[in-house]
């Protein structure tokens, strides 16, 4: 073959419609959202001492509860004021001056004016079975005051400990996905230069996007619960938040640990301090 054959042949393989050129990797035209920032630095920190605190002087139930103390003492003291005897005093002062009245049909003539007065003195002592037993009623009733009082307290340091361990465990489920959002937005880079070198198709890129926006959605949830989870604490507490919930964290930890418990120490303890008992 001539060197102008050949070379007529050549023009025609590369012109010919059924050559195609080689593959292109395509890029996503879509753009990404960058990876989810971590939470910032809280501006307002709160520790459980400080939440027990001010639950204590805000709480309503428990507010409540004290608030019935003042009642039981005065019961106690008006109890006994009874026991006391009784004493009463008047007296009373009268003047009729000079003159003419009339009464019944009959006239009265007053020559010169008068005055008149009386005095009473009188002095009493009540004492019955009631009266007797008043004051040990009223005492019973203000160690139930009181009882009911310390409960009120104990339930009102187990639920705004339960609440803030609630918390410390919403927070933590965001930091784990803000970490699974991160790794999710290493993977879809991955994916992206993997694609781009030819080792992968646009269905991996396009799987990685999908597991991205998956774990965006899961933060937000995440950040939700935890800003509910803040905003029930505060509920229990009886205070406004004092900052946007975003920026408010939790000061304390509580390590995991086992703490041996017997059943019958607890059963025993419960007869001797359960306060809703002793009530």
């Amino acid at each position: 073959m001539s060197h102008r054959s050949f070379g007529l042949v050549l023009s025609c393989l590369l012109t010919a419609p059924w050559v195609s050129a080689p593959l292109v990797a395509q890029q996503p035209t879509a753009s990404m959202s960058a990876p989810a920032t971590a939470t910032a630095a809280p501006a307002v920190t709160l520790s459980l001492a400080d939440a027990l605190s001010l639950a204590r002087q805000n709480s309503p139930l428990y507010r409540q509860s004290v608030n019935n103390e003042g009642p039981a003492n005065w019961a106690v003291r008006n109890a006994y004021a009874a026991l006391l005897p009784g004493a009463s005093v008047s007296g009373g002062m009268g003047y009729t001056g000079a003159g003419q009245s009339t009464f019944g049909g009959s006239t009265f003539n007053q020559t010169s004016p008068s005055v008149s007065s009386n005095y009473f003195a009188g002095f009493t002592w009540r004492l019955d079975g009631s009266v007797l037993t008043a004051p040990a009623l009223q005492k019973a009733n203000r160690r139930a005051t009181e009882d009911d009082i310390s409960n009120a307290g104990i339930t009102l340091k187990t639920s705004i400990t339960t609440q803030y361990l609630s918390v410390l465990a919403a927070v933590a489920q965001v930091g784990v996905a803000e970490r699974q959002v991160s790794r999710n937005a290493d993977f879809l880079q991955l994916a992206q230069a993997r694609l781009s070198a030819g080792q992968a198709t646009l269905i991996d890129v396009r799987q990685a996007q999908v597991t991205k926006s998956q774990s965006d959605l899961a933060l937000l949830r995440a950040r939700q619960t935890a800003n509910e989870a803040k905003l029930e604490l505060f509920r229990q507490i009886g205070i406004a938040p004092p900052a946007p919930l975003n920026t408010i964290g939790l000061r304390d930890s509580f390590p995991v640990d086992s703490i041996p418990v017997d059943l019958a120490d607890l059963q025993a303890s419960a007869d001797q301090m359960n306060a809703t008992l002793r009530a």
